[in-house]
């Protein structure tokens, strides 16, 4: 049996699914999240694998910017997505996530934010064949232009609805809820 499709999920994805979730994702994003929620359900699976980093914890914590009180359904959504195990595999930063980083800056002259290199780096060392995010910021042509040169297997920097790694008995039906 060939290997699953290995696919790193950036925060955002994570965060537009609990804004969907909860009824205030933009609409601009509803096929962006389909996908990902029809991946995270591969990943159930077994039938893909789904990473993000473990800055990703950090980072969902709130669906809005700036949003200073988080209701208590936000928060138990956030968990129960990220930490069940059951959705998306974290993966830690090592030695070498920086050092991936540091290139990309470097070698490639990618100036990004650290949370944003570090999310590319960490992508690049599990040798993920898509990166899905919705940040315009990581969607610059540049960026966009670096990125599947990079590692092994070459990285296709998209968004959720452009995913090639979601097998076909998934792209029917609804998402489930859970």
């Amino acid at each position: 049996m060939p290997n699953k499709p290995l696919v790193y999920v950036d925060s955002c994805g994570f965060i537009d699914a609990v804004k969907e979730t909860v009824g205030t994702l933009p609409t601009d994003r509803n096929d962006d999240v389909w996908h990902i929620k029809k991946l995270m359900e591969a990943n159930r699976a077994g039938d893909v694998s789904v990473v993000t980093s473990y800055l990703t914890l950090a980072e969902c914590v709130a669906v809005e910017p700036g949003q200073a009180i988080v209701p208590a359904n936000i928060q138990v959504h956030f968990r129960r997505l990220l930490n069940s195990g059951q959705y998306v595999s974290l993966r830690q930063q090592t030695p070498r996530t920086a050092q991936i980083a540091q290139d990309l800056r470097w070698r490639h002259n990618l100036v990004l934010g650290g949370p944003d290199v570090l999310h590319l780096a960490a992508a690049i060392e599990a040798e993920a064949e898509e990166f899905i995010t919705t940040d315009e910021r990581l969607m610059r042509p540049k960026i966009i232009a670096v990125i599947p040169v990079l590692g092994r297997m070459g990285l296709r920097l998209i968004r959720g609805a452009a995913t090639a790694c979601l097998p076909e008995k998934y792209r029917q039906g609804e998402m489930l809820s859970g």
